[in-house]
């Protein structure tokens, strides 16, 4: 007879029996999501605009402590060690003086009727015709029946010229062209010794009659006791001494 096993030999009873069941499964950890992620290119540039703002900031804060910047104070002169003087702008001039802003018209004005007086005493040189005159003005004189092309009664030689063509563009039937006071007869200046520019009229006149019935004909609007200062006789002689 064999051997009993080896359990019942101890008196253990009979061997524990086979079972079938499986071991418990460990429980399942699930990891937690983590935060979305900014990209980084945001980030820097949020950066970027901080730095930008505090800066601003901090230059405001500056400008308001020490104030506004002061006004540039007058040049200095070169050599001196001292700053310049403003200029000083007169409050009044002659009455003789072209306004401010004028003088380089002025001066093409006069370079203009220096070419018609060539000009007019090239057709017309003074040897005791008649003509009509219809305009005389120095530089500065003052005509208070007339409004020169600046708007006021005086007459600057811009203001000269702008007449001068005027009436010869008005003047039907005449020959219009210019000299001055000292191109004929006794040499008229004014009180400040310059000539007078004179706007002419030549025309077939015998005598003073025949201009004055020609300016009665050509000025019938403008009243007879205003009519001298618009057209008279005038006879070119040669300048005295000539």
């Amino acid at each position: 007879m064999a051997g009993a096993p080896w359990w019942e030999e101890f008196g253990a009873g009979p061997a524990p029996a086979a079972t079938d069941t499986a071991p418990a499964a460990a429980p399942q950890v699930v990891p937690s999501p983590r935060p979305p992620r900014r990209p980084r290119g945001l980030q820097v540039t949020a950066a970027v605009l901080s730095v930008v703002l505090l800066a601003l900031l901090g230059l405001l804060a500056a400008r308001s402590l020490t104030g506004p910047a002061a006004a540039p104070g007058p040049e200095a002169v070169p050599g001196s060690g001292t700053p310049a003087a403003p200029p000083v702008t007169p409050v009044g001039s002659a009455a003789a003086d072209p306004p401010a802003g004028t003088a380089a018209a002025d001066a093409a004005a006069t370079s203009e009727l220096e070419r018609l007086r060539e000009r007019g005493l090239a057709t017309h040189p003074p040897r005791g015709q008649w003509v009509a005159q219809l305009a005389a003005k120095s530089v500065g004189t003052t005509d208070p029946v007339q409004t020169a092309a600046n708007g006021s009664s005086t007459f600057y030689a811009a203001d000269i010229l702008a007449q001068s063509r005027e009436i010869a563009s008005g003047v039907a039937g005449g020959d219009v062209f210019v000299l001055r006071s000292t191109d004929f007869g006794t040499g008229l200046v004014d009180a400040r010794g310059n000539p007078y520019w004179a706007t002419l009229a030549a025309g077939p006149f015998a005598d003073s009659d025949d201009v004055r019935a020609w300016c009665d004909s050509m000025f019938a609007r403008v009243p007879a006791d205003e009519r001298g200062n618009a057209c008279l006789p005038k006879q070119l002689t040669p300048p005295a001494g000539r």
